[in-house]
């Protein structure tokens, strides 16, 4: 934290570079890494179940999301150095001090700058499904119609940028803090690598629930990759359905998914029961 609070100068920024390019990319790398060989390689078999497409993509296509996931936290890292060196000159709304707004404010901005995101984000999201930006802008991203974790990040150039971009334009309006903003970056990537798993872990009726339905599921965000023109909620399930952009049969998918996870949990006991009954060779 102390690249974030020293005195504006050459130096200075270029501590800030230092810690935003370790900050990125130890962060993202070990974390989604972590995820696919948990789910993707150790428990290929164990967790078969509850892999949303059963198919599995070819390794060409994981380089692919490795490979463009490296570009995406360049980019993320560099309006990082831009929007910090421009808080230090005075540009921004961001404080170091938490007694200068208090510990309720501090909750409040959290709660703001996620809501902004989401918003931001659907409607980023559903302009560049849009001709002829889908081409030049999302196209890299949905390469992975069966994604990997490592697909979280797997955007071009102009795609990280705007997804990046609304937390400087948060920044410049509502004061907020630094570990406020490394919160919300740290669920905010989590979340994303999550919901690029292409596993789901939520159980039946989760979709039709009175409050869960307004959370997204992993199920969510793969059919979008899957299916392409709908789905296009971040955390939430709020604009989609307010704007009628969920598929038709989200639920029913959905639910199809936690009855085969269910099915495989059944089966494996079945089968250790039949191999212990069955007589030695």
């Amino acid at each position: 934290m102390e690249a974030l609070s020293c005195e504006l100068s050459w130096d200075c920024v270029g501590q800030v570079a230092r810690f935003q390019f370790f900050m990125n990319f130890v962060r993202y790398y070990p974390v989604a890494g972590l995820l696919f060989l948990v789910v993707w390689v150790w428990g290929k078999r164990r967790y078969i179940g509850s892999r949303i497409q059963q198919k599995w993509p070819d390794s060409g296509k994981i380089w692919h999301e490795i490979r463009w996931s490296f570009v995406t936290l360049l980019v993320f890292s560099s309006i990082a150095i831009a929007s910090i060196t421009m808080g230090k000159a005075g540009w921004n709304q961001v404080y170091l001090d938490f007694s200068e707004f208090g510990m309720g404010y501090a909750v409040f901005s959290l709660v703001a700058v996620t809501i902004w995101h989401e918003t931001w984000f659907y409607w980023m999201h559903r302009l560049v499904h849009k001709k002829p930006w889908f081409k030049l802008v999302h196209l890299t991203h949905h390469r992975s119609t069966n994604p990997s974790p490592f697909a979280a990040y797997a955007f071009n150039g102009y795609e990280a940028f705007l997804e990046a971009i609304y937390l400087p334009l948060f920044t410049f309006i509502v004061p907020i803090h630094p570990a406020v903003i490394l919160v919300h970056i740290g669920y905010a990537m989590i979340m994303n690598i999550w919901w690029h798993s292409g596993y789901e872990v939520f159980p039946a009726g989760w979709t039709r629930g009175r409050i869960t339905q307004w959370i997204n599921t992993s199920t969510h965000h793969n059919m979008h990759h899957s299916h392409f023109n709908g789905n296009f909620s971040l955390y939430f399930n709020f604009w989609d359905r307010i704007c009628g952009t969920n598929f038709p049969n989200y639920d029913e998918y959905f639910e199809g998914v936690v009855a085969r996870r269910r099915a495989s949990k059944l089966a494996r006991p079945a089968a250790g029961m039949e191999a212990m009954q069955r007589p030695a060779a």
